[in-house]
C-alpha cells in the first residue's frame, strides 16, 4: 500500500474544510418594508372611557321625628312633585300640646299687659312721691319676667309647629320614587333619622358617571363634549357635556401606588326614552381638534430597526424628540428627528420635519424574508409611543 504524501494529505484536508465552509456560510437576511407617507388633515384627540347612566339628581329622604305612621301615600315608581307628601306621621300629640300652649300664651299676654300698666302707674306715683323707688323696681322686674316667659313659650310653640310640619314627609325634588323603606313603614313606628325614600330625577334628567384613569385626568376639563353609546344600542351616538370632576377620597399618592381613577360626571343633552338609569355606556371625551396639520401613522414612531439593516443616517438618541425612519432607494434607512403633537387612535401630529425629503417613504414595519438558521435573531421590542 502506497503512503499518501504529506502535501497531498494537507490539500485534501483543506479542500474538505473549504467545502464545509461554503455549505455552511451564513446567508444575509432580506427585509420587506411597510411604508407610509406624511399627510395633512385633521386629528381629534380624545380619551376613551366607560361608565353607566345615573339620575341627574338623587336625594335620600330621612325622618326627623320618632312617631307612629298615620298614612303612606307614595309607592315605588311614583312620579312625585316637589313638596308632595310621601308619608304622614301621627301629629295628634303635637296638635294637643300646641293648642294648650297657645291658650297659655293668650293668658300670659293679658298678664303682661297688666304688669305693664302697673309699672307705668308706679312710675307716676313715684314721681308724685306716693311710693318708694323699690316698689317701682319690683313692678318693672315683674314685667320683664313675664316678657321672658312669653318669649320662652313662643319658642316652644314654634318648635311644636315645626314638629307638626315634620310629621309630613315630603319630596325635596320633582322626580321618581326609586326606593322605599317598606319594612320601617309597615312596622307602623318611625324613628328619627331613618332613611325612608330615595327620589331621583331619572325620569327626566340623566347624567353619566365615567371612570377616568389618573394618567389622563389632566386632559379633562368641565365643559368638554362627550359622545357615547349604550349597551342596548351601540350604533346610536348620544351627546353630553362634562359638568363635574370628582377626586378620589383619601388619596395618598406617596403611599398608595395602585392606579388612581377619577369619577367624571357628564350631563346628557337631549335625553330620550332609550336611555335608562343603570345602563352601561362606552364614551369618548373630545379633548381637542386640529385641522390642516401634518401627520403620520403612529406605528412609524414605534419602529426600531432590527440588526442587519444598512443604516445610512443613525438616530441622535434625543429622548425629547420622536424619531422616524425613511427608506432610501438602495434599501438603506435614515433616521430623522421630529416633534410629536396630539394623536388619535391611528395618527400622530408631527412638526419640525423639514429635513425629511418630500414624498419620502416612512417605515412603519419590517418583515424578515430570509435569515441564517445557524444564527437566529428576533426583533427588539419597540418603544411604545
Amino acid at each position: 500500500m502506497k503512503k499518501i504524501k504529506p502535501n497531498i494529505l494537507i490539500a485534501i484536508i483543506l479542500s474538505i474544510f473549504l467545502i464545509i465552509k461554503i455549505t455552511t456560510k451564513e446567508s444575509k437576511p432580506e427585509f420587506k418594508f411597510s411604508t407610509t407617507k406624511i399627510t395633512s388633515g385633521e386629528i381629534v384627540e380624545s380619551v376613551v372611557s366607560s361608565g353607566k347612566i345615573i339620575p341627574g339628581e338623587e336625594l335620600k329622604v330621612f325622618s326627623r321625628l320618632s312617631e307612629d305612621v298615620y298614612k303612606a301615600y307614595a309607592v315605588y315608581g311614583d312620579i312625585v312633585k316637589k313638596g308632595q307628601i310621601l308619608l304622614e306621621l301621627d301629629s295628634t300629640r303635637f296638635q294637643k300640646e300646641l293648642s294648650t300652649k297657645l291658650k297659655n300664651l293668650e293668658i300670659l299676654k293679658i298678664e303682661l299687659e297688666q304688669k305693664k300698666k302697673k309699672a307705668e302707674n308706679d312710675k307716676v306715683l313715684l314721681e308724685k312721691g306716693y311710693i318708694a323707688s323699690i316698689e317701682l323696681d319690683e313692678s318693672e322686674n315683674e314685667y320683664k319676667i313675664k316678657s321672658l316667659e312669653i318669649e320662652e313659650l313662643k319658642a316652644e310653640i314654634q318648635k311644636l309647629e315645626q314638629n307638626i310640619i315634620d310629621t309630613q314627609i315630603t319630596s325635596p325634588i320633582e322626580g321618581r320614587v326609586d326606593y322605599i323603606n317598606e319594612e320601617a313603614i309597615k312596622e307602623g313606628k318611625i324613628f328619627a333619622n331613618v332613611w325612608l325614600y330615595t327620589i331621583s330625577s331619572g325620569h327626566k334628567e340623566l347624567n353619566l358617571s365615567l371612570s377616568i384613569d389618573g394618567r389622563e385626568i389632566t386632559k379633562i376639563n368641565v365643559g368638554q363634549e362627550v359622545t357615547f353609546s349604550v349597551e342596548t344600542d351601540l350604533n346610536t351616538k348620544h351627546l353630553g357635556r362634562i359638568i363635574k370632576i370628582v377626586e378620589p377620597i383619601g388619596l395618598k399618592p406617596n403611599i398608595n401606588k395602585s392606579p388612581v381613577f377619577y369619577e367624571v360626571i357628564v350631563e346628557i343633552i337631549n335625553s330620550n326614552d332609550l336611555l335608562k338609569t343603570g345602563l352601561s355606556v362606552d364614551a369618548t371625551i373630545n379633548i381637542q381638534t386640529k385641522n390642516n396639520i401634518h401627520k403620520v401613522k403612529r406605528s412609524a414612531l414605534r419602529f426600531v430597526p432590527p440588526e442587519g439593516i444598512k443604516i445610512r443616517k443613525a438616530s441622535n438618541d434625543d429622548s425629547t424628540a420622536g424619531v422616524i425612519w425613511v427608506l432610501n432607494k438602495d434599501n438603506s434607512i435614515s433616521a430623522f428627528s421630529i416633534t410629536p403633537g396630539i394623536k388619535d387612535s391611528e395618527f400622530v401630529e408631527i412638526s419640525d420635519f423639514k429635513k425629511i425629503p418630500e414624498g419620502a417613504d416612512i417605515i412603519t414595519n419590517v418583515e424578515i424574508i430570509n435569515k441564517s438558521k445557524n444564527n437566529g435573531f428576533s426583533l427588539p421590542q419597540p418603544k411604545r409611543y
